[in-house]
């Protein structure tokens, strides 16, 4: 499965298994894959579209959850993963590159349309009128990335209000 893959990108495979590990779980989501780029430094791209890094992994921690049981030697992939993995090539097929590096993983991330990674993206995105950060990721994967994201996340329509914490979400969703 990793053949084409950069030695960075397999990097991001091993790191997203730690990061499932350290958050106590048995297999690998998405949501291990976007922390895993987050730490592997590809986080420069999602703050360019508006998405803080450190808002990402505080909210992606909290949306995963900690596990309640100590990891077993192997980490499978969960089907999600796996299609992130399988999708990568034809990510960098699709942009003319041989290799896979962790841009492609990050676009077949955001393709995957999984649902607790679009929460966490829509709700950790900056206003888009801001003014963008300093350019270090090429025009191209950033115009790719940006429209990945919208395409994840949807447009920004006003939505109703954030409940409290301390708020009880039945009694919220029925007022």
């Amino acid at each position: 499965m990793y053949e084409r893959f950069s030695d960075r990108a397999r990097d991001v495979a091993e790191l997203a298994r730690r990061q499932a590990r350290a958050l106590r779980h048995w297999y690998v989501e998405p949501g291990h894959v976007l922390l895993a780029l987050l730490d592997d430094g590809d986080a420069e791209v999602l703050r360019q579209v508006g998405a803080p890094a450190e808002a990402l992994r505080a909210a992606l921690t909290e949306a995963l959850g900690e596990g309640t049981v100590e990891p077993g030697e192997y980490l499978p992939l969960s089907g999600a993963a796996g299609g992130v993995f399988e999708r990568a090539p034809r990510e960098a097929d699709r942009l003319g590159h041989r290799l896979v590096q962790p841009f492609h993983l990050l676009l077949a991330l955001l393709a995957t349309a999984d649902p607790v990674l679009t929460d966490v993206l829509t709700r950790t995105r900056a206003d888009p009128g801001r003014p963008p950060a300093p350019r270090t990721a090429p025009a191209a994967a950033e115009t790719h990335v940006a429209d990945a994201l919208a395409t994840a996340t949807g447009p920004r329509a006003p939505g109703p209000p954030t409940p409290p914490a301390d708020h009880d979400p039945y009694v919220w969703a029925m007022s």
